[in-house]
């Protein structure tokens, strides 16, 4: 006689909801905190959070080629290449062919870049990468797996990888003014 299939006893159909509000409830705050954060980085330098987070990577160096910046966000450096495009057209970055290697481009902030980042908040991307840094391989492992599991269980598609709080060129193909207080 075959072995009739287990149903979970009440006990733990209380614990199994539990863990998985505990998770829902995990990733409400982190998309919260995040998507407040790139609002007000958007708000308070018209630079969107990818922007933001490559304008202070070149901050940090005298200047970097594409493929730094990517390793850097660690992204494609397809994406990085449109994101750069546009500090570029805004005047915040500058683009020149490096001058140990002259097939290779090398971006440097400009002295606009440098003024914005005076004011500029750190951006979540930064914050998010360094938590990231952070975990111990195993948790890293699990938060991967845990995500992955999330992906499948939405039928989510391969999609291209863009930076974070970074919209598609076709619609974020302009910088936006920063906002001023009292208007």
């Amino acid at each position: 006689m075959p072995a009739e299939p287990r149903t979970p006893r009440p006990r733990r159909q209380r614990q199994s909801a539990a863990v998985r509000a505990q998770a829902l409830d995990r990733l409400r705050t982190l998309i919260s905190a995040l998507s407040r954060s790139a609002r007000a980085v958007e708000r308070s330098t018209g630079v969107t959070n990818a922007q933001l987070f490559l304008l202070q990577q070149l901050a940090e160096a005298d200047s970097l080629s594409v493929n730094e910046l990517a390793v850097r966000a660690r992204t494609q450096q397809s994406t990085v290449s449109i994101v750069v495009a546009r500090l570029v057209r805004a005047g915040l970055a500058a683009k020149r062919k490096s001058a140990d290697d002259r097939r290779i481009a090398v971006i440097s902030l400009t002295p606009k870049g440098r003024r914005l980042l005076t004011h500029a908040p750190a951006p979540p991307a930064s914050a998010l990468l360094r938590a990231i840094e952070a975990l111990s391989v195993r948790e890293a492992r699990s938060l991967a797996a845990g995500m992955d599991a999330l992906v499948r269980a939405l039928d989510l598609p391969p999609s291209k990888v863009t930076m974070l709080f970074e919209l598609a060129p076709a619609r974020r193909a302009v910088l936006h003014p920063p906002r001023t207080s009292g208007a």
